[in-house]
């Protein structure tokens, strides 16, 4: 496991200072994490430290680098609900990436329904992204979803998000499904 608290230490210590690479400013943590990356070859290693990268990208608005590197960890695990919903949510920060968002957001539902685990945290990303590119049908089916599946208990799931429906646009969503959403919630609770 190459990464340990020591080095996750080491890469938040060396965000500052910002230096250039590929014509950019970037965090010094970037260079410091490819660097590792050249060196390992345990793939689940390698996937942790893109992980972090992909991070650091974020952090510093860099979508772009962002949402290759979230495409490099698709291709690495293309069979893996994460890694779709990953690359769903960076899309979804864009604003030419809708359409592909909920292209791979419905990817993570799906694989996630055929291997039975976290079935309600890939729904929960999906409405999310439905809710950050105003697909209100996407969102309303995605919540509909979350409510039928509410009551299955899974090993590896999450529970239900409040924050999905809270502030909502007028007209945005059925009042009554709301109300089932909240119920849900309580249930849970």
């Amino acid at each position: 496991m190459i990464l340990t608290k020591e080095v996750r230490a080491e890469i938040r210590a060396k965000r500052e200072p910002k230096v250039q690479m590929g014509g950019k400013l970037v965090p010094g943590s970037v260079p410091f994490i490819r660097d590792l990356l050249s060196k390992v070859h345990d793939e689940h290693d390698r996937d942790d430290l893109l992980g972090e990268l992909a991070g650091e990208y974020l952090r510093a608005d860099l979508d772009d680098e962002h949402l290759l590197v979230q495409r490099e960890r698709l291709a690495n695990h293309p069979d893996a609900a994460v890694m779709w919903l990953g690359l769903a949510h960076s899309l979804s920060l864009r604003s030419d990436g809708a359409g592909e968002a909920k292209q791979a957001a419905a990817r993570g539902v799906e694989i996630s329904r055929q291997v039975g685990t976290l079935v309600r945290y890939a729904l929960t990303c999906q409405a999310q992204i439905a809710r950050k590119t105003g697909d209100w049908k996407l969102f309303e089916s995605a919540l509909q979803e979350l409510v039928e599946d509410a009551p299955t208990e899974r090993a590896e799931d999450t529970g239900l998000d409040e924050s999905l429906i809270q502030d909502l646009p007028e007209g945005s969503c059925s009042t009554d499904l709301v109300a089932r959403y909240r119920r849900a919630l309580s249930s849970r609770g």
